[in-house]
């Protein structure tokens, strides 16, 4: 299953194997400095601080590990699906290797590989996660296996926070997998009660990962050590309506309204694929013998039910900063291939094999449609970089004519559009956005397509600039170059 799930990402994600820019990375480009360590170390990021500081020590660039880190990170998110559906008990299921495929090249799994600065932390992470769901599935009431797993989750969570929602959702399914008898259509499920079993320890595994990570997050506070941004502070009180607004327009994006990477009949399809597994779960229950359907198996049913539309959201839904793109929304894609799974033998077990066959023709139809998505999210990329650098070369060489040239040791960058006239399919959120659009990026992609050793303006430099680019007309007129003493002035917008 491995090789068929693997095969599937490489074919859908394969562009993470040449050299592209995301926003991010282009403030990677030319190290990994203080700054850039400082800002994982406000996000509670440590030890992907000290991994990229590793890196660094090499005099190797971590934008530049596109290839290996890429086939590794391919490799892992493949693995990381195999084991969450080892550790759901379904992992030999007919149509778990389609099921799985379909969710590794789901086009929310596709943003973060265009990261290229992430994929050392990615893999690593990744790691941790598939150790902690590979120990608690073998022997989920073992102590030493308990002490490894939560070292392995607390690891994660100091790399990249986002895996908890892998787990989230594992645990609802491990435990609705569990408390429904499936022999009835043949569905292969392990044992019930060591699923329910893998779900406790899970949960419990990860409050008190969380617990560890706050703690350690608070006393270094405290000492003075760091100051949280918004990614690592709860929500206050008087933003919690506004904040569910939030989650009610972004659980009708997921599922029902088209966007970027998914359009809108696509959704229909999976949601009525969905609706068709939940109904004919619930008769399979129904029906089930009643020494086998325990009262607290139906409100634990009902309850995982419920929990999935939190879980859809993730952990950013408590946090002060609201940031809901596709790359922090990776948990979309497991539980979409979960309910398609169990769609599939529900359709197969009640209604006969034609039914079935239509079935898995629609969960093909969802996996070349992924695939083709993901694919163009990666050439998207190439082309908004391709863009970005035309225009940067532009701009470089009309500096190159100024009298002044070789003064510039600072540029300052006025606010850039966040894409070109001719549009991209896929631009959702920050992902395939131009260069100039964030501020951090902008001087950063002067550098990088030049080699001149350019700063970004800071202070009374930037004051400079704003006052200068709101009375001049705006790129690529003329007067939209303007050189003071060290200082370069570029106004792209007014």
């Amino acid at each position: 299953m491995l090789l068929i799930v693997f095969g599937a990402a490489l074919i859908a994600k394969g562009g993470v194997l040449a050299r592209g820019f995301a926003v991010d990375d282009y403030a990677f480009g030319q190290g990994f400095t203080k700054g850039e360590l400082g800002i994982f170390l406000t996000q509670g990021r440590f030890l992907l601080g000290g991994i990229d500081s590793f890196i660094d020590s090499l005099g190797v660039n971590i934008n530049d590990l596109y290839v290996s880190l890429g086939v590794c990170a391919l490799l892992l998110q493949a693995a990381l699906v195999v084991s969450i559906l080892r550790f759901v008990g379904v992992a030999n299921a007919r149509g778990a290797a389609l099921v799985g495929a379909v969710m590794v090249v789901h086009p929310y799994l596709a943003e973060i590989l265009t990261f290229r600065m992430v994929l050392p932390g990615y893999c690593v992470a990744a790691a941790f996660s598939i150790v902690s769901l590979e120990m608690i599935s073998r022997k989920p009431l073992r102590w030493p296996h308990i002490a490894i797993a939560l070292a392995a989750t607390v690891g994660m969570l100091f790399i990249y926070q986002g895996f908890l929602n892998y787990f989230s959702a594992a645990i609802i399914f491990a435990y609705l997998f569990g408390a429904i008898s499936w022999k009835r259509i043949g569905f292969e499920v392990a044992d019930g009660q060591d699923l329910k079993r893998r779900a406790v320890v899970l949960m419990v595994v990860c409050l008190a990962s969380a617990l560890i990570f706050l703690i350690i997050l608070s006393v270094s506070k405290s000492l003075g050590w760091i100051e949280l941004t918004g990614r690592a502070n709860f929500i206050e009180r008087g933003f919690i309506a506004e904040r569910t607004e939030q989650i009610k327009e972004l659980l009708l994006r997921i599922y029902w309204l088209g966007e970027p990477v998914s359009p809108r009949w696509v959704k229909i399809l999976v949601v009525a694929m969905i609706s068709i597994a939940v109904i004919l779960a619930a008769r399979l229950f129904w029906f089930q013998e009643k020494k086998s359907k325990k009262p607290l198996d139906v409100f634990g049913i009902l309850f995982g039910l419920l929990l999935l539309i939190p879980v859809t959201v993730g952990v950013i839904a408590p946090f002060k900063d609201w940031h809901p793109v596709p790359r922090v929304l990776p948990q979309v894609a497991l539980i979409v291939g979960l309910l398609l799974l169990v769609g599939y033998s529900a359709v197969r077990g009640f209604f006969g094999k034609i039914p079935g066959n239509i079935f898995s023709g629609l969960l093909v139809l969802l996996l070349v449609v992924f695939v083709f998505i993901s694919n163009q999210i990666f050439a998207d990329q190439q082309r908004i970089n391709s863009w970005d650098r035309s225009e940067a070369n532009r701009v470089i060489f009309r500096l190159e004519q100024q009298e002044d040239f070789s003064k510039i040791e600072y540029i300052f960058v006025s606010d850039g559009g966040w894409r070109h006239s001719s549009r991209l399919s896929t631009i959702q959120g920050d992902m395939n956005i131009s260069a100039f659009s964030p501020e951090y990026a902008r001087v950063p992609l002067l550098v990088e397509v030049s080699g001149y050793e350019f700063k970004k303006s800071f202070g009374d430099q930037n004051l400079i600039g704003e006052r200068y680019c709101e009375k001049s007309r705006p790129w690529p007129s003329r007067e939209s170059i303007f050189i003071v003493e060290n200082l370069a002035i570029v106004c792209l917008k007014k």
